[in-house]
């Protein structure tokens, strides 16, 4: 075991999807083509004044609820000024004194399986700069990006390892894009980013030492790579006799390593100040409930919830993050006709059949197309024993290109109806009869050839057997050859 612990802290920029920038009127499009949606505004003319959008403050509120955390009444914004040409105005408008959202939590679940609460320190509003392009000696400047609102969370340094650096990465993602849909979540674009600050300590120890930063790290996979590297080259570093220096790093996932950028040789002067163009956002606590009653069930509160019903972690935890597939299931299982022991066949009839030609992506024009109540119908035939498991995948192909009801044609289609326990056993008999050879081996003790007389068997009956029973007798049958 190591004798040291890592502590992490991740900055999270995501991009927020609105019909407008944050500060101006241009369409929030930034994949038309290269500066179309640029105003005096968000390319830094002399004298163009920003006016917030009412949209932009709506979901950042919105989002600070989801998270946990505390809205604040008043909030303001600040500049940060720098001098790079992706901004013109040599500075960019943000919230650094007072943010719109402070001190929420997300879970996680540690090494041990415990789950530990992790603290996000500030919420804040505020824009984006241009996109550059660097072709040789050139750098191409594209504005629409420019002004489109942002909101950066940054994370009390609570985590403790690159997996669950990517868990809360994670959960940020489903929470803005899957739960929220305030993002349009394309990571490959940009529209979530992610910063890592990483040091190491003894274990025990309270200090917070020297700190690395790995920036713009847009993957789940990558970060949990990049920290464990990180973490890993720290702890080299230091049992080599050398120190952590404090330095900006970048992930490089073809050699997986992370790599120095440039050295850090003081704080950064920012030299913020309160924006004299936009005086404080004052919202009302009245403004806040309404907006706290739009919440969706969150992914927390669905874990918890879909643990009543007696499904596996892997469905649970596709239930949780794709929330409209994890919504149908929910929906399915709350037909009268069902007890609680058939939730898992209605599960499996979503994660196996469904989603075999359906996109969990795009889940939403489903429901219309083969509504929950019918899928609650096939599992009720399959637990009451009308209709086999094979039965029931032909049944479900019909079900999706009729958008009928499974029962109407079971009622209708002879080709549904089961074959019982006398007609199961001849089958078995029959078949382990036409096999002398593969019994006597069987018998030998060559058990694991019983798949094969199930198998046969199965074929004899044209999927109108229930696999379990006629395992049952087909072992019967050869049981009875021994004697």
């Amino acid at each position: 075991m190591t004798r040291y612990e890592a502590v992490i802290g991740l900055e999270i920029h995501v991009q927020i999807k609105t019909d407008t920038k944050a500060f101006c009127r241009c369409n929030g499009d930034y994949n038309a083509p290269p500066n179309r949606h640029i105003c005096p505004v968000c390319t830094g003319a002399p004298g163009a004044l920003p006016v917030l959008s009412d949209e932009f403050v709506r979901r950042a509120v919105l989002f600070c609820l989801a998270l946990g955390a505390r809205v604040n009444l008043v909030s303001t914004f600040d500049r940060k000024n720098y001098f790079y040409p992706d901004m013109p105005k040599n500075y960019q408008i943000t919230q650094f004194f007072t943010p719109i959202g402070s001190e929420g939590r997300l879970l996680v679940t540690g090494a041990d399986g415990v789950e530990r609460a992790i603290g996000i320190e500030r919420i804040h509003m505020e824009e984006d700069t241009a996109r550059s392009a660097h072709m040789g000696e050139r750098t191409l400047l594209n504005f629409n990006r420019a002004g489109l609102p942002l909101i950066e969370v940054v994370s009390h340094p609570d985590l403790r390892s690159g997996e669950e650096a990517a868990q809360y990465f994670k959960k940020i993602y489903d929470i803005a894009v899957k739960y929220l849909g305030i993002c349009r979540g394309n990571m490959e674009e940009g529209n979530l980013r992610c910063d890592a600050n990483i040091s190491i300590r003894p274990v025990g120890s309270t200090a917070l030492n020297t700190k690395t930063e790995v920036k713009n790290v847009n993957s789940f996979a990558f970060i949990a790579k990049a920290i464990d590297h990180e973490i890993e080259r720290q702890i080299a570093l230091v049992e080599a006799g050398g120190a952590v220096e404090s330095e900006t790093r970048l992930w490089n996932p073809k050699l997986k390593r992370t790599e120095t950028m440039r050295k850090k040789s003081g704080r950064n002067d920012y030299r913020y100040f309160n924006e004299p163009d936009l005086g404080p956002l004052r919202i009302t606590a009245e403004f806040v409930e309404e907006l706290r009653k739009t919440l969706p069930e969150l992914p927390d509160a669905k874990r918890r919830r879909l643990k009543a019903y007696g499904i596996n972690n892997e469905q649970t935890d596709l239930f949780v993050g794709y929330p409209e597939v994890g919504d149908y299931f929910i929906n399915a299982t709350a037909s009268n006709t069902l007890q609680p022991s058939e939730y898992p066949i209605v599960s499996s009839l979503v994660t196996g059949e469904i989603l075999k030609y359906e996109d969990k992506e795009h889940f939403e024009t489903v429901p219309q197309r083969i509504p929950p109540q019918h899928t609650a119908s096939l599992a009720h035939l399959i637990h009451t024993g009308r209709v086999t498991w094979p039965q029931a995948k032909e049944l479900f192909a019909m079900m999706r290109e009729t958008g009928s009801d499974p029962e109407e044609i079971v009622k209708n289609d002879p080709r549904f109806t089961a074959i019982g326990d006398d007609e199961t056993a001849a089958i078995a008999a029959a078949v382990v009869a036409d096999h002398p050879a593969e019994t006597e081996k069987y018998l030998g003790g060559r058990e694991n050839l019983l798949g094969f007389f199930v198998g046969q068997a199965m074929k004899r009956a044209k999927g109108k057997a229930d696999p379990a029973k006629m395992s049952e007798m087909v072992k019967k049958e050869l049981t009875n050859r021994k004697k």
